[in-house]
């Protein structure tokens, strides 16, 4: 007996990841669907935005995958723009494979540089697809999550992440992006506290340094902060304001 409801739950699945995936990830320039330490966000790359050392290389096919042309390889890269502080869990890889020999690599890595050089390293696996699985999907988790940092403190260093894929340019390979799932989280708690009266050991000592951090409190004239004081309407005002960013556009 087949399992139609299987097989319609595959069928749908397959149509989302080729039709809709802009529906459920948000794109490289625009603004992150939720807020919230609790909540995943799905950011997309599209293949698209990846780009080679010659566009006569990299051809779109249809229903948004790109393939290469006939070659012996060809690899094409892509920026990955996230907030600062971003925590990375994994990405999802989307292709179609028909070829049992020729295949797909694609991986993440951070490349640095300052005063004395520059750098790359990568981060995670390699994802290598196999087989003829036609249009599909593979998660590739990142073991220990990483953060997002575009400026490294210890060594002076400005930092960005690129995504690369790698074919072996085949007419039967092809891809269609990558959905990176993150979340937001809170910065770490410094060594030092900035107010004398929010030590280390309160309870919120953590939330109310990364609000004094990012300059969204910046605590009495006394230089306390008073964490059990009642709230105005002025300064939740405030603190919205700074948060948010709020402005009036000339």
């Amino acid at each position: 007996m087949v399992n139609t409801l299987g097989f319609r739950f595959r069928v749908s699945f397959l149509g989302l990841m080729v039709f809709g995936v802009a529906g459920f990830a948000t794109g490289q320039d625009e603004p992150p669907d939720y807020f919230g330490t609790a909540s995943t966000n799905f950011h997309y790359v599209s293949a698209e935005e990846f780009q080679s050392n010659s566009s006569d290389d990299y051809l779109q096919t249809q229903y948004g995958f790109w393939r290469c042309a006939p070659a012996a390889h060809l690899n094409v890269v892509a920026p990955l723009r996230l907030p600062s502080g971003a925590l990375i869990g994994g990405y999802t890889v989307i292709f179609n494979d028909l070829d049992a020999v020729d295949d797909i690599t694609v991986w993440l890595s951070r490349h640095w540089v300052n005063v004395i050089g520059a750098g790359t390293s990568d981060i995670g696996p390699h994802y290598n697809s196999s087989g003829t699985p036609g249009i599909t999907s593979a998660l590739v988790n990142l073991d220990p999550d990483i953060t997002i940092s575009y400026f490294n403190a210890a060594t002076l260093a400005t930092q960005s992440y690129v995504f690369t894929v790698a074919f072996d340019c085949s007419p039967d390979v092809s891809f269609r992006g990558v959905i990176v799932h993150w979340k937001r989280q809170i910065s770490p708690a410094p060594a030092v506290a900035t107010f004398p009266d929010v030590a280390p050991s309160f309870w919120a000592f953590q939330e109310i340094e990364a609000l004094a951090a990012s300059e969204i409190t910046t605590g009495f004239p006394d230089g306390t902060f008073r964490p059990t004081e009642p709230v105005t309407r002025a300064q939740m005002a405030t603190f919205l304001a700074r948060a948010l960013g709020l402005h009036w556009a000339p």
